[in-house]
């Protein structure tokens, strides 16, 4: 049980980060917001302040889990590129909407020798251009909330998901923590204007349910301000 100072003092370094995400123009579902800075994306998101947070240990504990054929939405510069366990990964896609930031990944994958592993697709989230029953695992970190249509994302997540097949989710949503949640309500929009359009207050569990994921378990962190959920 974390002490309320330290859970406040997350809270607001969370939000701080959120801010210095800005693209160029505000919520992110064209892949242009982020041409703009794909260059100096990794500097903001793969820094340390996500480590101290305990962030980047979350990132990793996700990748791990996957297996087989794995898509990842929203797979941005690639950050989660080394996480994965390629003994149990057969193939990985990486699917963004930015052109830019799929070429970061992709000067990431070669430097990483993962280039025959990883194949790059641009393409819209709530719109997959996959077959149904594609994938054994489909992982998204921390790109659902900057989507304007969250449920249809979600609903495309599963709709590729392979029968039986595992959906992974780490996530910004709202805390159960009545303090944390009313500090998040009240600073959606100013944190949204300034982060990419990102709702860190969104109530994910009920996303999930309205998109007809079934959630075998959920591992809050940060007091419940992100989340790692497991669903199918």
């Amino acid at each position: 049980m974390w002490p309320r100072r330290s859970v406040l003092g997350a809270c607001l370094s969370l939000a701080a980060s959120q801010g210095m995400m800005r693209p160029p123009d505000g919520r992110c579902d064209g892949g242009a917001a982020y041409d703009g800075f794909a260059d100096t994306y990794d500097d903001l998101n793969g820094g340390s302040l996500p480590e101290l947070l305990g962030l980047t240990k979350l990132r990793r504990r996700a990748c791990a889990e996957a297996s087989g054929h794995v898509l990842e939405v929203g797979a941005g510069t690639g950050l989660n590129l080394p996480w994965y366990d390629q003994r149990a990964v057969v193939d990985l896609v990486s699917l963004d909407e930015s052109s830019e930031m799929l070429g970061v990944a992709g000067r990431r994958a070669a430097q990483l020798g993962l280039s025959d592993w990883v194949t790059f697709q641009k393409g819209d989230a709530a719109h997959l251009p996959f077959s149904d029953g594609t994938f054994d695992t489909v992982l998204d970190t921390f790109s659902l909330c900057v989507f304007s249509e969250p449920v249809a994302v979600l609903k495309e997540m599963r709709r590729v998901l392979k029968p039986g097949g595992l959906l992974l989710l780490l996530e910004h949503t709202r805390s159960t923590n009545a303090l944390l949640g009313a500090y998040q309500d009240v600073t959606t929009g100013p944190v949204s204007l300034t982060s990419k359009g990102c709702v860190w207050s969104q109530d994910v569990p009920a996303l999930l349910r309205a998109a007809g994921v079934q959630i075998s378990r959920s591992e809050p962190a940060l007091g419940g301000l992100v989340a790692l959920f497991r669903g199918r």
